[in-house]
């Protein structure tokens, strides 16, 4: 072979390999913009909610299924804690992104009155109200017990220290002449309260929470047991002090036994966030929310109130936030 030929075969493979070397390139640019494209990153959220023998858990929960199931790119995690009070200062904190509480809770922590004195949360914000909680007490049958004053010098489940539950207890008993004085008042959690109650190391259990409260249904089941009464006057007392209280029943049926209707009190429960949130998200999360309240009535029965528009929008404790707020009046 010549030199000249030697020069033209160096040539072409010189150029063959160029072409190979070119279109790897290609290939793998491709390929990394595409790994790029598939590795965009996920927004991670934490929902606060309370223990899990309340509403509080199982609700968070729905929340978070139906928001991951309808939003690419975000994940919902959910944060167990004792309720309301945790929820606020994790709000404030940063630990958590949304939180459930219930409405009275949220008014003192915007205003900074009761448990928050001194430090208001004016940044607190609503997206909306997702169910109702009711005051509920359970005793066994065994108890000459009708009314909630007859647990004087009683050893009674208030709720889980500072959660909504206990606070509402304690609300309660004060109008009706018992304190932590004369009466044992321990803090307890439903599911733990029931077991309690069974064993014979507690006479009475309070749940605040959406009816039915799973807990106290299946202690209904499995052992004689009914629920406590307040007096009209009571309960007219109760509501007075209270602005975010109002009156409630508990249909004859929620619980096995239970053969009449039980006025009470209840209080919504607002899922909120801080104002600094962006409103773009806040926007499509409330917008996922109200189109899916038939499934979220499907994962919880509580929150059934949340196919009332109104339910949701009005009557809230604190100001929506902006991004809630446009998408309530673009859907009127």
């Amino acid at each position: 072979m010549s030199t000249g030929s030697r020069f033209k075969t160096l040539a072409a493979v010189l150029c063959l390999l160029a072409l190979v070397a070119s279109g790897c390139q290609t290939a793998n640019s491709d390929s990394s913009a595409a790994g790029k494209q598939k590795e965009q990153p996920i927004q991670v959220l934490t929902i606060g909610t309370a223990d899990s023998g309340g509403t509080m858990y199982p609700v968070g929960r729905a929340i978070a299924q139906v928001i991951n199931e309808n939003i690419p790119q975000m994940k919902i995690n959910i944060g167990a804690s004792n309720g309301s009070l945790s929820n606020v200062e994790g709000l404030r904190g940063g630990q958590i992104d949304l939180g459930l509480v219930s409405a009275d809770v949220a008014y003192c922590a915007y205003r900074g009155e009761d448990e928050f004195s001194g430090k208001p949360m004016k940044n607190l914000r609503a997206i909306g109200a997702v169910y109702f909680s009711c005051s509920n007490w359970i005793v066994k049958d065994s108890l000459n017990a009708v009314y909630v004053h007859d647990l004087l010098g009683k050893r009674v489940a208030v709720g889980p220290e500072n959660s909504t539950t206990d606070l509402s207890a304690r609300i309660a008993l004060q109008v009706v002449g018992i304190n932590s004085s004369n009466t044992k008042l321990e803090n307890y959690g439903l599911g733990s309260g029931s077991k309690a109650l069974q064993e014979g190391k507690l006479d009475a259990v309070h749940g605040m929470a959406g009816v039915p409260i799973r807990a106290m249904q299946d202690l209904a089941r499995n052992v004689p047991s009914h629920l406590l009464r307040y007096t009209d006057e009571e309960l007219n007392e109760i509501l007075d002090d209270n602005d975010q209280y109002r009156k409630a029943m508990i249909p004859a049926g929620t619980y096995a036994g239970q053969k009449e209707d039980v006025p009470t009190f209840g209080v919504k429960c607002v899922l909120c966030v801080n104002e600094d949130m962006d409103e773009e998200l806040v926007y499509t999360i409330t917008k996922i929310l109200r189109q899916s309240v038939e499934n979220l009535d499907e994962l919880h029965y509580s929150m059934e109130s949340m196919k009332d528009p109104d339910f949701v929008s009005k009557d809230l404790p604190v100001p929506l936030h902006p991004g809630a707020e446009r998408f309530y009046n673009e859907n009127k």
